[in-house]
């Protein structure tokens, strides 16, 4: 017989608000159930959550449209003149190398990094809303300081530091907004939305400069223009609700609940309420989060939040999008000049951007572990393929492509562009976002974030080096990290696919080897078992129920 919970008021120490948890909870297997999903509120993906979801994802955007822009007005006329005027040598490989041109691209990263620290804190204690309203307002200070430039440094990299502070608040407030405003079940698909507007910010921006790149002075119009995203966001953060696993964190319980309600689209969410209550009662008088993160029960989710941001990042996928247009400059197949290398730049993209549209519907089906596996074995194959043809056809000091060779490399540097959409461009955020209790969310992001944006500086700032001084084996050294990635995935990575945000840390602990660095012995402690994600109404994979059950006995 099930043995009832006490029902006991919980209290809110900042508001003096109570709630004392719903009938519907009755007894602690309630609470596994209605962690598990298995007993289901009426929640509805309602307009209100996708619509807020989408602004949300303005972070990303703001990270793409960095990406898209920065490569395409770099081989600009006027601006190079202006700001690069020495670049490398006339080489296939050496066109654009340039360390002050690296510095440029890499500044924005470097600077994010170090705001995504202190993003911690704000969302933490400020709430979601509040790093969304910083993150759009420095992109619109960023944007002006460059479009503005002319003649020097100092405005130019101001604005790439104001940029860096948005990417860094950015991407740390949108992947937990999202993740905490989704139901259960379309939290994969609502989280790559995210990484949509990553990508799809690189190829508005990658189709902007085609246009900009015929005018003398279009660079700054490419510049300027984001302040469009910056200001969605801004508006996001004016007007967007806080996610209610914020407000119940900071004692705002009765506004939580309404919130609740009003995204789900019913008035019958009182189990899932009761559950992200109690669960963030569990977590009161636990430790500082950014000590919590390191202890040893929390060791599987560090090494994935650290481990999925640099296998994304050292995939090679900043070099792409970054200069892709510097990395068609000796391609023909598009045309001459700088135009047909724009142009291939957004076709790049552009079915990078297909494969996360198409990730977006089948991620809560297919599942994280078979796409990481699959698109890492896809990146790899095409970027051994594109060394191949840069060394038969370019060798080593060749100026243009030949023509063959140029389509070549266009169909297998779009394949890999394919690869990383439907696989580590939008899961390699979406599994960091979930795998945290609601103790070390705030600090998880905020290190999956930084490792991402000191891994994508470090590939900025080195690659355009890497490629004159490796040449066609810079997609070999690449393709050696995707190789790898292949077995982590294997071996480390969780199915993490139906289970809910609440119960992602202990059923990640209880994986059938991080079990035995989490516990000693291997021994899941009973009172953290997940014994109901192995129910047929989760949905969840053999292999994954295979887990649940072993982790029982």
């Amino acid at each position: 017989m099930e043995k009832p919970i006490e029902r006991r008021s919980v209290t809110a120490a900042q508001t003096g608000q109570e709630y004392v948890p719903s009938s519907k909870i009755r007894s602690a297997a309630d609470i596994e159930r209605a962690a598990a999903g298995v007993i289901d509120v009426d929640a509805k993906t309602t307009t209100y959550v996708v619509l807020a979801c989408i602004i949300a994802a303005s972070g990303g955007v703001l990270f793409g449209y960095d990406g898209g822009t920065t490569g395409g007005v770099e081989s600009m006329a006027q601006f190079s003149r202006w700001f690069f005027p020495q670049t490398g040598d006339s080489s296939f490989y050496c066109k654009y190398n340039n360390k002050s041109l690296q510095a440029y691209s890499a500044i924005m990263h470097f600077t994010g990094s170090l705001a995504s620290i202190p993003a911690s804190y704000f969302t933490q204690h400020w709430g979601r809303k509040g790093s969304m309203i910083i993150a759009g307002t420095s992109f619109c200070i960023g944007a002006v300081c460059q479009a503005s430039a002319k003649n020097t440094f100092a405005p130019l990299f101001l604005g790439r530091i104001f940029w860096g502070i948005g990417v860094g608040f950015g991407d740390h407030c949108a992947f937990i907004y999202t993740a905490e405003m989704a139901p259960p079940r379309w939290r994969g698909r609502l989280n790559t939305i995210v990484q949509l507007g990553t990508i799809g910010g690189i190829v508005v921006a990658n189709a902007i400069n085609i246009g900009t790149n015929k005018w003398i002075a279009g660079w700054r119009i490419s510049l300027g223009l984001a302040a469009v995203p910056g200001s969605i966001l801004l508006l996001g953060g004016l007007f967007l609700p806080e996610t209610p696993n914020s407000l119940v964190e900071r004692g705002y319980l009765s506004e939580a609940k309404n919130v609740l309600q009003k995204v789900r689209g019913t008035k019958d969410v009182d189990v899932e309420f009761d559950t992200i209550v109690l669960a963030n009662e569990a977590l009161k008088g636990m430790e500082n989060p950014w000590r919590a993160i390191f202890r040893r029960r929390n060791r599987p989710q560090l090494v994935l939040a650290i481990a999925m941001p640099f296998f994304q990042q050292w995939s090679g996928v900043n070099g792409v999008s970054f200069f892709a247009p510097q990395i068609f400059a000796g391609v023909n197949a598009l045309g001459s000049g700088n135009e047909g290398s724009l142009i291939a730049a957004v076709i790049v993209n552009g079915v990078q951007l297909i494969a996360t549209i198409i990730t977006v519907f089948i991620v809560d089906r297919v599942g994280r572990r078979t796409l990481l596996i699959s698109g890492s074995v896809l990146g790899f194959a095409a970027e051994i393929a594109v060394a191949i043809v840069f060394a038969v056809a370019a060798g080593k000091n060749a100026v243009n492509l030949p023509f063959g060779a140029s389509i070549a490399a266009i169909v297998l540097i779009g394949l890999y562009s394919i690869s990383f959409g439907f696989a580590w461009g939008p899961i390699g955020w979406l599994i960091p976002s979930e795998i945290h209790d609601l103790n070390t969310r705030a600090a998880g992001q905020s290190i999956t974030v930084f490792t991402q944006l000191v891994s994508g500086a470090t590939v900025t700032q080195t690659f355009l080096n890497m490629l004159c001084s490796l040449k066609y084996g810079i997609y070999i050294f690449f393709g050696v990290w995707q190789f790898i990635a292949i077995f982590f995935t294997y071996f480390l990575v969780p199915e993490t696919r139906g289970v809910p945000i609440e119960e992602c840390a202990n059923f990640v602990r209880a994986h059938k080897i991080w079990r035995h660095i989490t516990y000693p012995g291997g021994v899941v402690p009973q009172n953290e078992v997940v014994t109901q994600m192995q129910r047929l109404s989760v949905n969840l994979p053999a292999e994954q129920a295979a887990d649940g059950a072993a982790s029982k006995r």
